[in-house]
């Protein structure tokens, strides 16, 4: 009973990032569902569990690790606040490895099962080691924040749509282009980050070279995302709707990311980075409306 005294549900779930834990859930139900539309229920449900379970874990290790920057950066959040204790965050991680690590077991899929267990150490490498690196660990949150499309289509298709390129579908192209704007995402974060960061000796892009050539690469990263989603026109992987739906986020991400570019401030980053993750997800729902349309009409 001690260990559960006093914290607040409210707070346990907080610490696993709520819209971050939407964003994966809705990716792996719909990396199933591109790869196949007859999967069994139970199978959605188990995915559902083990993503959002892992990605716990990695939210969770990530605030344990990073308690003493929080203090200046983020000193709100359950941890650094004192909501909740070193202890509880600990055997809460422990608890989310379990529910998540039997769930995984009873997907059957051992390609899904490589996939987020890469996935998981990734992320706790990150928290622990490549952080302290800058670019390459923004590159790494990218792709782990984003692995969740890969998970499902594994659960159903193993490695089929992994490789040659022609055999990529929706979810390995989605895969690609989300991971690519999450890093733009993380290296903004960076600009906001800047005085805790340089305190710790984190070296992201803004503190070795500067706000100004961070929001350079935010902009470049945002423009190799474009080229990506170029890519599955020519295979007619997506509909209209998709050159529609990739249309309207691009010019939105430039209004966004353009204020960025011309005045990197913890003000303008935070608003790219917070505009981002919401704004991919109504790309999804288009995008999900784009292939119902062209599988069942």
């Amino acid at each position: 009973m001690e260990v559960v005294e006093n914290v607040a549900i409210f707070d346990l779930l907080k610490m696993i990032r709520p819209p971050n834990a939407f964003m994966v859930t809705a990716m792996a139900v719909t990396g199933i569902w591109f790869a196949s539309d007859n999967t069994e229920w139970w199978l959605y449900v188990l995915a559902i569990i083990v993503a959002n379970a892992y990605i716990g874990i990695a939210m969770v290790h990530n605030d344990i690790i990073d308690l003493d920057i929080d203090k200046i950066n983020a000193p709100h959040r359950a941890l650094p606040s004192g909501k909740v204790s070193l202890k509880q965050a600990k055997i809460y991680a422990i608890v989310l490895f379990i529910i998540g690590t039997i769930a995984g077991l009873g997907v059957g899929s051992l390609e899904a099962i490589i996939i987020m267990s890469i996935t998981l150490i990734l992320s706790l490498l990150y928290n622990s080691k490549l952080k302290q690196l800058g670019f390459l660990g923004n590159i790494t949150v990218g792709v782990t924040a984003t692995s969740a499309f890969l998970y499902g289509d594994a659960i159903v298709s193993g490695w089929d749509h992994f490789w040659p390129i022609s055999t990529w579908n929706a979810s390995i192209y989605l895969f690609l282009i989300s991971a690519i704007l999450n890093t733009s995402r993380e290296v903004a974060k960076g600009i906001m980050d800047t005085e805790g960061d340089r305190e710790y000796g984190i070296k992201t892009i803004a503190v070795l070279y500067g706000k100004f050539n961070a929001a350079r690469l935010v902009l470049l990263l945002i423009l190799v995302a474009i080229i990506v989603a170029l890519l599955p026109l020519f295979n007619h992987t997506f509909g209209p709707l998709f050159i529609l739906a990739a249309g309207g986020f691009v010019l939105l991400l430039l209004r966004q990311g353009i204020p960025l570019l011309k005045d990197p401030n913890y003000n303008t980053a935070k608003k790219f980075k917070n505009w981002l993750l919401p704004n991919m997800f109504i790309a999804l729902v288009i995008i999900i409306i784009d292939v119902a349309i062209s599988r069942y009409f």
